[in-house]
């Protein structure tokens, strides 16, 4: 999967509607970051919604040659960020997103933000899936879909019409 544009801009928006001082978030699927350090510039250049912390963490972040989908939310005041992929790819918990990952793997931890970034419509047991994405989610906590839907017809077991989640 990738953590692109459309999504690092979302996740912007997103910590600007979590109130938790220490904020923690976890994506659905390991993300490897397509975004780049003009990206970044152009971001830090035309967002007028970040804050002078998220600024110059963005900043220290536009000046790494390389850097990952982590750097990005700490770069934005998030504390952890981690992944659940079973792949285990950058560090993700290996869990299957078909089973029920609290009954399976005693796994119930929560979070703030919890991302379904272009993994959903790879996991065949969509009751699971969506039970292990509220599962996660903290109470007042933030759910994040973004989803291929126009023109994928042949990508993953679902496509799924922007109705659905209204």
């Amino acid at each position: 999967m990738t953590f692109n544009p459309v999504a690092a801009l979302n996740v912007i928006e997103c910590k600007k509607n979590i109130f938790n001082k220490s904020p923690v978030a976890i994506d659905l699927g390991s993300q490897t970051p397509s975004i780049n350090n003009n990206f970044i510039k152009n971001l830090i250049n035309q967002s007028k919604s970040l804050t002078n912390l998220q600024r110059q963490g963005l900043e220290n972040l536009s000046n790494k040659k390389k850097f990952s989908t982590k750097d990005y939310f700490t770069s934005l005041g998030f504390i952890n960020y981690k992944s659940i992929d079973i792949n285990g790819a950058y560090e993700s918990y290996q869990f299957d997103l078909n089973k029920d990952i609290f009954k399976t793997y005693n796994f119930n931890k929560k979070y703030d933000l919890v991302i379904n970034n272009g993994t959903g419509e790879h996991v065949f047991n969509q009751y699971s899936l969506f039970l292990n994405f509220h599962n996660l989610t903290k109470v007042n906590g933030l759910m994040l879909n973004i989803l291929p839907f126009i023109d994928w017809i042949n990508h993953g077991f679902y496509n799924f019409n922007p109705i659905f989640f209204a």
